[in-house]
């Protein structure tokens, strides 16, 4: 005789895992194991309900280390209550609440995993939701996504979501903040973000679609801040190099290893000296500030992606070895008048002087002041995991943030070089539009 205090005559409810009591803690009597299942109201017959079945039926398919697994699914006329693998942790709103905003690092290689998780289900078909809920962080790192959308999602907008809970402490837009045990505000909800990842969240969580970073620059700026996910992937790309190395060594291809140690071509010196162009009116181009040879002679691919209100050019080959891998992003800030400019631009550098230093795994230089680059110029560098150099210059009432680097290695003269000459084309490019 079925015991009817099981589900199906094999789940044994237990605890709650939500306020709403559509996710619980469950025993599977058959297979002795622990369980989650969760409940979830079927739309009425029609596409709808049609999508959302598809939806879980590939699911069920699916078999990734960051998607939670599912095992089985009970069905009923306006309902379903699906058969969950059961994953210890907390998910990322409770941690938030429990424990306060997280590091930067640790944000982005939650973002990194959340983002493999959902570049994996895409291949299978499958939506899922990445959201502070349903994002768990596991014990020994791990990141699972336990929720499968039950209609279409902008995925990277809800990632850029998550990752603003995660370092901010409240959702984008909120009137309040997430509170402690004792009801102590974690962070003013009027605040946006303004730490390393702020750019990238600008651009996730712009309102014009076209103004969001795709996947691929998403994952560069991520990587960029992730030191243990950098180093595990450069290890993986050493032992890879290696081999390549040797094969192209045994078959005489000696062009691999004159193309390691070649820099980019850095650019002459401008050929008339510097004249402020006065005033810009509208914020220029930044997308079009280079020209397909220059980018060419950076190593970075010719189409750029949107990155936040600015532009990023990926590594020309992403099939390289990251230590050979090449990133240039530009950004900016158009003000008023050249004297708003002239403050902004001495704010940033009395910030990047107060910046400078070791902490967290990354080591940020004192800034560097650049004569002859606009009208003033410096530039800063920092080794986390990769390293880049930024030059910040300012053109008449435009602040422009220039950042060039290589996704993985030590220090090298050639990416401060890079930055300089990128910098220089720039401005060039600006006077002569202006």
């Amino acid at each position: 005789m079925n015991d009817p205090g099981l589900l199906a005559g094999r789940y044994r409810l237990l605890e709650r895992r939500d306020p709403a009591g559509m996710s619980r803690r469950a025993r599977d009597e058959l297979l002795q194991r622990d369980v989650t299942v969760t409940e979830v109201r079927l739309p009425p017959p029609g596409p709808h309900r049609d999508w959302l079945l598809g939806q879980l039926r590939a699911a069920a398919e699916l078999r990734h280390p960051g998607v939670v697994t599912l095992h089985d699914a009970v069905p009923a006329p306006d309902r379903m209550w699906l058969i969950l693998e059961a994953v210890a942790g907390r998910s990322l709103a409770q941690t938030v609440r429990a424990d306060g905003p997280l590091p930067t690092e640790r944000a982005a290689e939650v973002g990194l995993a959340v983002l493999d998780a959902l570049t994996a289900a895409q291949r299978h078909g499958v939506n899922l939701t990445a959201t502070p809920e349903t994002i768990l962080l596991g014990p020994g790192g791990r990141v699972v996504l336990t929720g499968v959308a039950a209609a279409p999602a902008d995925e990277l907008r809800d990632l850029g979501t998550a990752l603003f809970t995660a370092v901010e402490g409240h959702l984008p837009g909120a009137r309040s903040a997430f509170r402690t045990a004792d009801g102590t505000p974690l962070a003013s909800p009027e605040t946006g973000s303004t730490g390393p990842l702020a750019p990238l969240l600008d651009g996730l969580l712009s309102a014009d679609p076209a103004h969001r970073p795709d996947a691929d620059s998403v994952r560069l700026t991520l990587e960029s801040l992730a030191p243990r996910a950098s180093n595990a992937r450069r290890r993986t790309l050493i032992a890879v190099t290696v081999a390549v190395v040797c094969a192209l060594v045994i078959t005489g291809g000696v062009m691999w290893g004159m193309r390691g140690t070649t820099a980019p071509a850095a650019a002459p010196a401008p050929t008339a000296p510097y004249a402020d162009p006065g005033p810009l009116r509208t914020m220029p181009p930044l997308c079009e500030l280079f020209t397909a040879e220059q980018l060419a002679r950076l190593d970075v691919r010719e189409k750029p992606s949107a990155w936040g209100k600015g532009c990023i050019w990926g590594p020309a080959r992403e099939d390289d070895p990251r230590s050979l891998q090449r990133q240039l992003s530009v950004n900016a800030k158009l003000y008023p008048e050249a004297a708003e400019a002239t403050r902004a631009f001495a704010a940033r550098l009395d910030s990047a002087a107060e910046g400078a230093g070791t902490r967290d795994g990354s080591t940020q230089s004192a800034p560097r002041e650049v004569g002859g680059l606009g009208n003033e110029a410096f530039t800063g560098e920092v080794v986390n995991g990769g390293y880049s150099v930024t030059a910040f210059v300012r053109v008449s009432n435009l602040v422009l943030t220039l950042q060039y680097q290589r996704n993985a290695g030590e220090p090298a003269e050639e990416i401060g070089q890079g930055a300089l000459t990128a910098a220089r084309w720039a401005v060039e490019a600006l006077v002569r539009e202006n």
